[in-house]
């Protein structure tokens, strides 16, 4: 039996009845999505999430030794699980068209995605340290955000706090924090646009140019 219906007919019904309700949403995409539905009657509040700044910094550090980079420049990607809806097997496709002049690093990875992943990206598994998470931020040239999915991701101005432009897909609220100042924004699933614009990165007068 297919419930679908009835359930939203309750649940608009007990949403609309609130006398008094005022909803704070994330981003403006999500607030405008909000005032397309049934809840368009109540005031909305866009608010984005906050960083600690004081933990989320520029953040020296011997990483690029550990980890054998050297001079490379890194190509950061970091969630809390890796999966096709935040872009795991676009960052595969990544790793087959950058030379070696670039390393990519994936934080986040299950032990399952580390046995997988291509020997030519450091994998490794999402970490509990804000030091180190903000030390990869500071260390990486850029970081890619090819979420398909997304309201307002942290990690994007956890980056540009750290001081590291970022390079999105244009879904949901990822693209908000990002103007022609702190990245670029590219279509959703253009790995080769993610490619173009890591190389226009050399052109421009972000950090560690």
């Amino acid at each position: 039996v297919d419930n679908s219906y009835s359930n939203f007919d309750e649940k608009r019904m007990i949403f609309t009845s609130v006398k008094r309700m005022e909803i704070i949403a994330h981003s403006h995409w999500l607030g405008n999505l909000v005032k397309e539905s049934f809840l368009s009657k109540f005031k909305v509040h866009v608010t984005p999430s906050a960083i600690n700044l004081d933990l989320f910094k520029p953040t020296e550090s011997d990483l690029n030794l550990k980890y054998k980079i050297g001079e490379k420049k890194v190509i950061l990607g970091c969630a809390s699980t890796w999966s096709d809806r935040k872009g795991y097997h676009d960052f595969v496709s990544l790793s087959q068209k950058l030379d070696e002049e670039y390393q990519i690093v994936m934080i986040g990875l299950s032990t399952k995605q580390l046995k997988t992943i291509p020997y030519n990206i450091i994998g490794l598994q999402r970490t509990e340290s804000i030091e180190e998470l903000a030390q990869w931020y500071f260390l990486a040239y850029v970081f890619v955000n090819p979420t398909s999915q997304d309201n307002f991701p942290t990690t994007n101005i956890e980056a540009l706090a750290c001081g590291t432009p970022v390079i999105t897909y244009n879904t949901g609220g990822s693209p908000e924090a990002i103007d022609e100042h702190t990245g670029f924004v590219v279509d959703k699933g253009d790995v080769n646009g993610i490619v173009e614009k890591i190389e226009k990165l050399k052109t421009l007068n972000y950090k560690h140019i």
